[in-house]
């Protein structure tokens, strides 16, 4: 292991200097070594994709703001979970809100239901769930989004929440909670 800092040292410094062939060596050793973290992350391969081109992109236009040449795995490790975290937030703000429950749900809705008179009450309830789902915090949205719509595990949104399972198991049926009673 103590070879291969040694070697990544060389290439950083080299690099650093200007020599494209040791930043292309110095970004393919990269994208090797993150592609397992944030595939795990993601668990998406195209996804995955996105972002190790992004954090490399990163990578490569500020090589000149790292410091500490000796820090490079947590300063890379840090690009690539802020790309994951930008990535997340922006799935989340397009997945979330009431019209793209309604939306989502219109053409199925049609195809469930008997009549156009159950359609339309089915629309009516989606809207008001919607409504009532933007009365909850933040906190309570997003644990429900993720928990519902993303298919998500307590362990994963834990991770991404920075808390543990139990808790957000605690917020999730409290969310739900408060959604039964204003719906009731």
């Amino acid at each position: 292991m103590n070879e291969d800092n040694e070697n990544i040292q060389q290439l950083l410094s080299e690099a650093r200097l200007g020599s494209r062939r040791s930043m292309g060596r110095l970004a393919v050793i990269v994208r090797e070594r993150l592609q397992p973290f944030v595939l795990r992350t993601t668990l998406d391969h195209d996804l995955t994709e996105d972002v190790l081109q992004e954090t490399l992109l990163t990578m490569v236009r500020q090589i000149m703001s790292l410091r500490q040449s000796d820090r490079f795995w947590p300063w890379v490790f840090r690009i690539a979970w802020s790309r994951l975290q930008d990535n997340f937030r922006s799935r989340r703000q397009q997945s979330s809100g009431r019209d793209s429950l309604v939306q989502n749900r219109a053409y199925q809705t049609q195809e469930d239901c008997d009549s156009l008179l159950d359609a339309s009450i089915h629309t009516e309830r989606l809207r008001l769930l919607s409504e009532e789902i933007e009365q909850l915090s933040s906190q309570h949205k997003d644990i429900l989004n993720l928990r519902y719509y993303e298919q998500m595990p307590y362990t994963e949104i834990a991770e991404m929440k920075h808390t543990t399972p139990q808790k957000i198991r605690a917020q999730f049926h409290r969310a739900k909670k408060f959604l039964k009673a204003r719906l009731a």
